[in-house]
Formats: structure tokens, sequence, C-alpha cells
């Protein structure tokens, strides 16, 4: 029995976060930072800035001709995808 008492207010303290929402978005959005950051440096497109969006097809660049900056925007949005659509889920306002 006091295994289950000490396992149960393990758990609870474990729910109890100390940090604010707007902490623990900050520290989501850090995290993500770094995971695209790391993506980037791993298939050599560390140079390339963040894409504000992960729209393939995106129509402020539709119709233009693939210089090596939309190139690498559009390698990174699927190379990098999963920290892509993090960091963006992470800087979205709540």
């Amino acid at each position: 029995m006091t295994g289950r008492a000490l396992l149960a207010g393990l758990l609870i303290l474990a729910g109890c976060s100390s940090e604010t929402p707007a902490q623990q978005a900050a520290a989501r959005t850090a995290k993500a930072e770094a995971a695209l950051e790391e993506c980037k440096k791993s298939v050599g497109l560390a140079d390339v800035p963040t894409p504000t969006t992960a729209v393939l097809d995106d129509p402020t660049t539709r119709g233009q001709a693939l210089t090596p900056e939309l190139a690498g925007q559009l390698r990174l949005k699927v190379q990098c995808r999963l920290q892509l659509d993090e960091l963006l889920a992470a800087r979205q306002p709540r």
C-alpha cells in the first residue's frame, strides 16, 4: 500500500509544474528551433533561412525562376518537415 501512495505522490508532483504557460511556450519554441537547426545542419542547409510556412506551392513564389535560395527553401521544407511543422506550431499564439 505504501508503494502505491508513493507512486501516486510522485505522479501528482510530476504533473504540477511551476512553469507558467508563457515559459512552457518559450521552452517548446526553443526546443523546436534547436531541432530544426540540427536537421538543417544534417542535410547541409544550415545557411538557408527558416521558412515562415510549410506550404510547398507558395503563391508568393509561384511562377518565379527556381533560384538557389528558393531551391534551398523547398528542400528544407521537404527534408526537415517534421521539425519545421513543430516550430511553426510552437510559434502560433495561443
